[in-house]
């Protein structure tokens, strides 16, 4: 039977040529360097690719979640399809960003072949496939979204394979069950999908009983199967949305995140629901007629998601669908369904703040259109479809060139390139701790990525600057710091700087290694850390060192927007300050050397209110406090707190409506 299969193939490719080379100049154009361009790796591509990486060798991602149905990632959340789509290529080859990628550049060559299989089922052109499959092969958004791994670009081929197993089912009703899989499947891709599935399901209901294309009791049997297959992803919705506890069992957790990432985005659970409404819409049309959503990694100007050519063509194919509701045969179902697909796609746009990433769901309809259009041209005008065809295939061209000559320069620094040779380099030249720059977003993940950290490990020794928050910021863990790197004299570390920032003055006792956009620092004359298993018996922490910030940054973890000032310190000749925000942290670990009760204090000048300070240990707050305006300093002084030999806690400061200076930071038992 698998011989014979294959015959029949070989026999279609064999009688379709046309067919065959655009294809397979579709696939080149998606595959050729796709570990290289983009350069570097975004920092949702490294999140997934390490919580993939994590879940497939030791059964938790990096928040200690067994087998999430939804990644909890930086605090408010991840779709985690993508990440166990990736897992057979990570098992096969290793962590690396062409494995990464590996299910979404699948996922856009699986794309291109059902694109081609539903235009053969809507149009009855014989040229209609053709056009398809040319029209999906040149696209730009299409090649862009293929290329890297974003686990929104799961959610709209998931949506078409959807739709080509509905259409199949109006021949063979058995294909009303894949249909439903599948639309359920979507649901665990991308946080839109909770209201555009939900919303075109019942659509498509609606519209199967109007047409009378399925018999009730089948689509009764796959509405049982749709809320069977969704109820995992509707308990972790209803979970986040009213804030109650998460639970395990031994096939799956459904965890609660700091803050639903969709509720971020999402005009539906804010105030203001129909003005928000109506500048999404506004925004969105302003993306469909300009191309462009001013994201670099979406789009290339001037070329946009389906080239300036374009939009004339999905305004005639729309017209072309339209008009074709009137016919109740199947091709006038499957036009209606695609209809469908394209208002419910706006709909979603206006309860979502849009992008391209957001909106994709709506791109497959769009080139559709295109196709209709570009089918009724060449019927009505002999000749005019072969001209649009080569101005299409121009843009093509051109925008290849762009592509793959001009784009990776300019997306480098976007996607932090060259960061994870610069880890790797840092990691592998000394022993001691490495500092890492605060001029990449989330550069904790890159460490996890680049390292294949034990999520044990990470979740052993992670100390957050902003627990609880949407985006939780990794101070430090393991010997890896977080922060505006500054280098510490005679300590034997290793430094990670942005080429932007400034280099030590003097190179005496330094090596220094560059990489494209990062350069690492390597300190070979300092001492040497403290290895715990030299010291058994000892204690290789500290009590509160350096409380009057005289030694620079030594001791203390700083994020961005934080550091050491000189201009009015308290005492001495040094102070940490930090600029107004919450998201801003000066903090220091700590590990007693004796069981008791600590009193911890601080000077404080603030130029507002709203900045905070406290103690935590793994993440819970022992003790924390108000810092008051005031441009004088004033003492502040924490209520007691019960520590233990050896207890790892944390100080803290985090920012406020103003500025803050601190000095003279106490403990004593």
């Amino acid at each position: 039977m698998l011989s014979s299969s294959l015959n029949r193939v070989f026999i279609y490719c064999k009688n379709n040529p046309w067919l065959v080379l655009m294809f397979l100049l579709g696939a080149m154009i998606r595959i050729v360097y796709i570990g290289s361009i983009p350069p570097g790796l975004n920092q949702d591509e490294a999140s997934i690719g390490y919580d993939a990486y994590a879940i497939l060798h030791y059964g938790i991602d990096r928040n200690g979640i067994h087998l999430p149905i939804h990644l909890i990632a930086w605090g408010s959340g991840q779709n985690a399809l993508y990440a166990y789509l990736s897992m057979p290529f990570i098992w096969l080859f290793g962590l690396s960003p062409v494995t990464v990628r590996m299910a979404s550049l699948l996922m856009g060559l699986v794309g291109m072949v059902v694109f081609y299989l539903l235009s053969k089922r809507l149009f009855s052109s014989q040229v209609a496939g053709l056009a398809a499959m040319f029209f999906i092969a040149i696209n730009p958004w299409h090649i862009m979204m293929s290329r890297w791994a974003l686990e929104s670009n799961l959610f709209p081929t998931l949506i078409l394979i959807a739709v080509y197993c509905l259409l199949r089912s109006f021949e063979a009703p058995k294909w009303s069950y894949a249909f439903t899989v599948v639309l359920s499947l979507s649901l665990y891709a991308y946080g839109t999908a909770y209201f555009f599935v939900p919303i075109f399901a019942l659509g498509t209901v609606i519209l199967l009983l109007y047409r009378k294309v399925l018999k009730l009791r089948t689509i009764l049997w796959n509405g049982v199967l749709f809320i069977l297959l969704a109820l995992p992803i509707l308990s972790f919705i209803m979970i986040n949305r009213y804030q109650l506890q998460g639970f395990s069992t031994p096939f799956f957790s459904i965890p609660r995140l700091t803050t639903p990432r969709v509720e971020q985005v999402s005009s539906v659970f804010g105030g203001q629901m129909l003005d928000t409404a109506w500048s999404n819409l506004r925004e969105f049309f302003k993306i469909m007629l300009s191309g462009s959503d001013g994201l670099p990694w979406n789009s290339i100007s001037p070329y946009g998601y389906a080239y300036s050519l374009g939009l004339p063509f999905v305004l005639v194919g729309l017209i072309v669908i339209i008009k074709s509701l009137r016919n109740r045969d199947c091709y006038g179902t499957g036009q209606s369904v695609i209809l469908l697909w394209f208002v419910t796609a706006i709909l979603m746009a206006a309860i979502t703040s849009v992008n391209i990433n957001r909106i994709n769901v709506i791109f497959y309809p769009v080139i559709l259109l295109i196709v209709a259009g570009f089918l009724w041209l060449g019927r009505k005008i002999k000749g005019a479809g072969l001209v649009a065809a080569g101005g299409f295939a121009l843009f093509f061209v051109l925008f290849g060139m762009a592509y793959f000559r001009d784009f990776p320069e300019k997306i480098g620094p976007n996607f932090y390139e060259s960061i994870g040779e610069a880890i790797q380099y840092a990691s592998e030249e000394t022993e001691g701790n490495i500092y890492v720059t605060d001029k990449v977003n989330m550069p904790y993940i890159y460490v996890l990525f680049y390292e294949t950290i034990n999520p044990h490990d990470f979740l052993e020794t992670v100390s957050y600057a902003n627990p609880g928050a949407p985006f939780q910021l990794v101070s430090s863990f393991g010997r890896y710091r977080f922060g505006g790197p500054t280098i510490i004299p005679g300590e034997r570390a290793a430094y990670i700087f942005w080429n932007g920032d400034p280099l030590p003055a003097g190179n005496e006792g330094y090596e220094i290694k560059r990489f494209k956009n990062y350069t690492v620092v390597v300190d070979r004359e300092g001492i040497s850390p403290v290895n715990p298993q030299d010291t058994e018996g000892e204690d290789s922490r500290h009590e509160l060192m350096n409380g009057g910030f005289e030694e620079g940054a030594l001791h203390w973890t700083f994020t961005a927007g934080t550091g050491i000032g000189t201009n009015n310190p308290y005492q001495g000749s040094s102070l940490a300050y930090l600029d107004p925000g919450t998201e801003k942290t000066v903090a220091q670990l700590i590990s007693p050397q004796n069981s008791g009760e600590y009193k911890i204090s601080a000077m404080i000048s603030a130029g507002g209110g709203g900045g905070k300070f406290g103690v935590r240990v793994n993440g819970a707050i022992l003790t924390e406090t108000e810092l008051t305006e005031g441009a004088s300093y004033h003492q502040i002084e924490l209520p007691a707190v019960s520590l233990q030999k050896g207890e790892q806690a944390e100080i803290y400061f985090t920012g406020g409506n103003g500025w803050i200076n601190i000095d003279e930071v106490r403990m004593e038992q």
